[in-house]
């Protein structure tokens, strides 16, 4: 080999982004028919004012509620604390997606606050503080990054929050919010690596509804993906 193309071949191996030298073939992750789905909770079956089965209800009342639009899961806004639920199955070694709806208005100067996890109550985290304009993603209680994501009070949010497994304890981190009634954005709002070893585990979903308002939760799904 030519002595003076050996240097730039180096370097550019060396620079490679690391996630798509990963386990995981980054087209086959970015096609999301390729995930398998998990568990899928969308309450249109269920009857209005019952607590799912299919839920284990850490703290808080989230019942089922009817209106015009047809049924979702509601956390009340009294009293005002930090309330939660687990669900679906244990995810072991996979790469893993949690993507739910949710919907939360402000009251005077009072905002909410919304958080989930994948990998039990100790893993992988994302919160959203609408009084601060803040997105702030933890491994447990490690803070990994801050995000500036403005809310928008009485507007229906999607989420997709994904935790990708890569070589040497390695984990990419990926997460959307986008208002609901408008297309999916192309690009990720926060793409970050994290060194951890990922054992997965259940999804948790938090509700801090310090405005006195309820928050709203729908199509909750989670998704995987082999190795």
């Amino acid at each position: 080999m030519n002595v003076t193309i050996l240097p730039l071949l180096i370097f550019t191996l060396l620079n490679i982004p690391f996630f798509l030298s990963g386990d995981f073939d980054n087209d086959i992750v970015e096609n999301i028919n390729s995930w398998k789905v998990e568990f899928e909770e969308n309450f249109s079956g269920l009857t209005p004012q019952d607590e799912p089965e299919n839920l284990f209800i850490l703290d808080g009342s989230f019942l089922v509620e009817q209106n015009k639009a047809g049924n979702q899961l509601e956390l009340s806004g009294s009293p005002v604390g930090d309330f939660g639920f687990m669900f679906g199955p244990r995810v072991r070694e996979k790469a893993m997606e949690l993507n739910f709806s949710f919907l939360s208005s402000k009251q005077g100067r009072r905002y909410p606050a919304i958080a989930a996890g994948i990998g039990g109550i100790r893993g992988y985290r994302f919160r959203w503080n609408a009084s601060t304009r803040k997105i702030l993603i933890y491994n447990d209680e490690t803070l990994l990054l801050e995000k500036v994501f403005t809310w928008e009070s009485d507007q229906w949010w999607k989420i997709r929050f994904q935790v990708i497994p890569l070589k040497q304890d390695k984990n990419l981190l990926k997460l959307k919010i986008w208002p609901r009634d408008l297309e999916e954005p192309k690009t990720w709002l926060v793409e970050h690596s994290d060194d951890v070893l990922f054992k997965g585990g259940k999804c948790v979903i938090w509700g801090y509804p310090y405005a006195g308002t309820p928050i709203q939760f729908d199509d909750i799904r989670i998704l995987s993906i082999e190795r």
